[in-house]
């Protein structure tokens, strides 16, 4: 009897020991799981937290997790400074401490390197609680223990009859054990009929122990698949309120854990869905199905988010439905990405449906697929009638680009090009077009844009007559007559052909524009112009180069042929007459000619030759003709002018330019002395005057742009060297005083600089002064109301000088050197020079006389009773002391007049 219990009990203790050994072993990977899932969750926790410099997420999700006992320690040290650590409060439990050291379940902490794309973020240390497991398989324990201690009092009650009844149900229990000890917990004892109750009651005994063991180790599979999964997993009970969410769900939700427990699922419907699509899915899991769907739902933020949810029915022993499980799939940017990618389709389509040009779509067929309005308008074919017809029965081409825009096969790399399209009725279009193919999962195929370009090409011709032509006079423009000049001087080089360009200028022309206005100045052109055309030879070329000048080229003529057939065209200007509300107008012309040779370069510089014979012609009066000599005195002076002037705006920037003073002296003493202001330019390694430069930036219009500059340097000098007490005197251009700016900008300058107006002083030429009185007589009042002086230069050498001295208030008379250089030898110079400083006196001004070369001109002077003395004599020209360049942006203010 004894040895029989014995070995039922042995066989007992070896089933429950398997039973729990593969319990356990089940419970410590799932807690490895577990963890490493918890680690994983909370490194993009902290991620997040490290990015946004705000960790109260992190530290509410940790608190949850070890107050819930999730785990039993989290630590974590961020790079920033930043520390957490969390212990789990000690548990109740019924289990000893002995179970738990037995079950090995306890895991120590590991520290985890946080890194984000080789970026670290800090160290977290995560140690699991394992104590749900010990208390699950604690109880099982127990559970197994009591059915054990039951099944061996049934047998100890039943056994004696059973072994003297039959040993048969033994074997049955001996291989029922055989089958769990391999793992097969469905094992099971099914007793053959009659045999004994007390071995029927220990068969249902070890069957109920089987069926505990296999439903305690299947919900710790559920557990481990849902742990395991990367979805979110939430738990619900039959009304729907949540009973266990998992991390995942709560990250994607915006709820920690403790807002969701005993919550009803609604608190993130986002009211997208209809009260139908939830009836619809409370019916299928109601019925014990399983529902599959799409739904959006709100975080706790406010934003939504969208979940490929499928909901389970769990059910309990007896097969009614316990409770629903919930997996989710974040599908949020994929939703977002199907939005974005319809409004980017209903773009497209409103785009093609809106462009002016013909769109065709086609299959890898070259078949019809879709026509934009455009096509239908341009081919005559509703949409619906060209489906499936190929593009070359619907296209008719009178030629080119056949072979690319009707393929039937389109190039990979497409095609442009363009074509005549022949409509139904015959007529044609000139059309673009440009072909590309598409490739894909719909086969292939092809889009033609077509393009009707009759308007444009007509444009296109219309612009480029307009290019080449003028259209007020009908004559060929510059550009025109440029473009001819150029194939003119290649076929002299070429060829060894003469030719000749000419450069007309009107005379006149302008008194016609500002009496009649620009109307009939423009009528009165195209008359001229007419006239001119008339009076040339048939192989001349005319054309209008802008405003009233023209360009002549006369082929395969000799300078003294075209000298005479421009001669004859002057004349029929000089003769035209053009009348306009009773009053008759005429005419004048000048004409200059540069040669077509060999030895020419460019027809910029055979403008450029011409142009100067021109205005050397108009120089000399109206109604001439000269031809261009490149070694005539002449041409060689206005050439250099023209290189000094063309030099001038460089060198200005270059700080090239010096200002030299020269003294004027007071012929008696007692009274304040004066500088005049000259100008040196640094040219090409020497200092060059006045002489070359002045003249040409009078004629070229930029000698107030030179008056400026030195306005500024002497002001400037003046402020630098507050303890110079002399007034410096600058000359003046006619430009300059007729510039109503000018006198601003003086103002302007003296308050900036701070300095005195009675230091600074003005010489202006009689003949500035006379071409512009009423400029002169403004300037020279508003110039003295600020206390600058003001001189009359060159006095004596117009014969109205004594007119425009009444009306000029100067404070200075300078009387013009010639008569100075000449009174020691002539008595008429001497009794002008006399005459100018009484009337100076007179007028209350004072004299100054120029050129003053030696000490008998000096004497006399002072006994003649002038005031002041100026000259080589006297002082010679020096720069000025301690004279400092002005920086490039000193003279920005100063406006360039033309």
């Amino acid at each position: 009897m004894g040895m029989v219990l014995l070995v039922l009990g042995i066989a007992f203790v070896v089933a429950t020991q398997l039973a729990l050994h593969i319990a356990r072993d089940k419970a410590s990977a799932s807690l490895d799981e577990e963890t490493a899932a918890q680690t994983k969750a909370l490194s993009a926790l902290a991620i997040a937290a490290h990015t946004r410099r705000d960790y109260r997420a992190l530290e509410t999700h940790v608190q949850a997790l070890v107050g819930e006992g999730h785990l039993a320690r989290v630590a974590y040290v961020a790079t920033d400074g930043y520390a957490l650590e969390q212990h789990a409060q000690p548990m109740h439990t019924d289990r000893p401490e002995w179970f738990a050291r037995r079950a090995g379940l306890s895991r120590p902490a590991t520290p985890h390197a946080v890194l984000n794309n080789g970026v670290h973020h800090g160290m977290l240390t995560v140690e699991p609680s394992a104590h749900a497991y010990e208390d699950l398989l604690w109880q099982m324990g127990v559970s197994l223990a009591a059915l054990l201690a039951a099944a061996l009092g049934v047998l100890a009650v039943l056994l004696h009859r059973l072994l003297k009844r039959d040993l048969g149900g033994l074997h049955q229990l001996r291989a029922a054990a055989r089958r769990i000890e391999s793992g097969d917990l469905s094992a099971s004892i099914e007793l053959p009929p009659g045999s004994p109750p007390e071995l029927e009651e220990t068969a249902r005994a070890f069957n109920h122990m089987g069926a505990a063991v296999a439903e305690l180790l299947g919900s710790l599979g559920e557990q481990q698949k849902a742990l395991d999964s990367a979805a979110c997993v939430t738990e619900c009970d039959l009304d729907g309120n949540i009973v266990a969410a998992n991390d995942a769900f709560c990250i994607l939700s915006g709820y920690p854990r403790t807002e969701l427990i005993g919550r009803n699922h609604r608190i993130v419907n986002s009211g997208f869905h209809d009260k139908a699509f939830f009836a619809q899915m409370w019916h299928t899991i109601q019925d014990g199905g399983i529902w599959r769907g799409e739904v959006c739902s709100r975080a706790r933020d406010g934003r939504l988010f969208w979940a490929a949810t499928t909901i389970v029915p769990l059910f309990d022993t007896k097969g009614a439905v316990q409770k629903y499980l919930a997996i989710r799939f974040d599908i949020t940017q994929r939703k977002v990405d199907e939005v974005a990618i319809r409004e980017e389709k209903a773009r497209w389509e409103v785009t093609l449906q809106s462009i002016n040009d013909a769109v065709i779509v086609t299959n890898a067929r070259n078949q019809v697929n879709h026509l934009n309005p455009a096509a239908e308008s341009l081919l005559g074919i509703p949409h619906e009638d060209a489906l499936s017809i190929p593009l070359k029965n619907l296209l008719r081409l009178e030629h080119g680009g056949e072979n690319c825009l009707l393929s039937p096969t389109p190039t990979e790399r497409g095609c442009t090009g363009s074509a005549r399209l022949v409509l139904d009725g015959g007529d044609t279009l000139d059309i673009s077009y440009s072909c590309a193919p598409l490739s894909g999962d719909g086969g292939g195929g092809a889009v033609y844009v077509l393009r009707d370009e009759t308007e444009k090409k007509k444009l296109v011709d219309d612009l480029r007559e307009m290019a080449f032509h003028d259209t007020l006079t009908e004559l060929p423009n510059r550009r025109a007559v440029e473009g001819r000049l150029a194939r003119a001087l290649r076929t002299a080089n070429d060829e060894d052909r003469q030719h000749a360009f000419g450069y007309i200028d009107l005379d006149h022309f302008k008194l016609v524009n500002d009496t009649c206005g620009h109307a009939i100045g423009d009528a009165l052109l195209a008359d001229i112009a007419k006239t001119m055309r008339a009076a040339l030879p048939g192989q001349a070329y005319l054309g209008r180069l802008g405003g009233d000048e023209f360009g002549l080229i006369l082929f395969d003529t000799s300078p003294e042929e075209s000298v005479r057939v421009c001669r004859q065209l002057v004349q029929r200007i000089r003769d035209f007459r053009f009348e306009h509300k009773g009053r008759r107008f005429t005419l004048g012309a000048c004409a200059g000619i540069a040669p077509i040779t060999q030895v020419s370069n460019t027809a910029g510089e055979l403008m450029v030759q011409a142009d100067m014979a021109c205005y050397r012609a108009k120089s000399e009066g109206s109604g001439r003709v000269l031809l261009y000599e490149a070694d005539e005195v002449g041409f060689r002076r206005l050439e250099a002018e023209m290189g000094w002037a063309a030099d001038f705006a460089q060198a200005l920037e270059a700080n090239q330019f010096l200002p030299y003073r020269q003294l004027i002296q007071p012929a008696h003493a007692g009274a304040q002395p004066h500088y005049e202001v000259l100008i040196r330019w640094q040219r090409n390694g020497t200092i060059e005057g006045p002489a070359k430069l002045l003249p040409a930036l009078e004629r070229y219009g930029q000698a107030p742009t030179l008056d400026r500059w030195m306005l500024e340097a002497v002001i400037g000098h003046l402020a630098a060297h507050p303890d110079d007490e002399a007034v410096y005197f600058i000359n003046l251009s006619g430009k300059t005083v007729a510039d109503d700016t000018f006198l601003g900008t003086v103002c302007h300058l003296l308050e900036h600089y701070g300095v005195a107006g009675e230091r600074l002083g003005f010489e202006v030429t009689e003949t500035a002064a006379v071409v512009n009185l009423a400029d002169a007589q403004r300037l020279i009042e508003g110039l003295r109301q600020r206390g600058c002086r003001f001189a009359l230069d060159d006095f004596g050498r117009d014969a109205s000088s004594f007119f425009y001295l009444k009306h000029l208030p100067a404070d200075f008379l300078k009387i013009d050197g010639a008569f100075v250089r000449g009174m020691l030898d002539d008595n008429r110079d001497q009794a002008i020079v006399r005459s100018i400083a009484k009337l100076a006196s007179d007028f209350g001004m004072r004299s100054i006389a120029e050129q003053v070369e030696n000490s008998a001109m000096e004497a006399l002077l002072k006994e003649m009773g002038v005031d002041y003395l100026q000259g080589y004599h006297v002082h010679r020209p020096e720069p000025f002391p301690h004279w400092q360049p002005m920086r490039a942006s000193g003279a920005s203010h100063l406006t360039r007049v033309k």
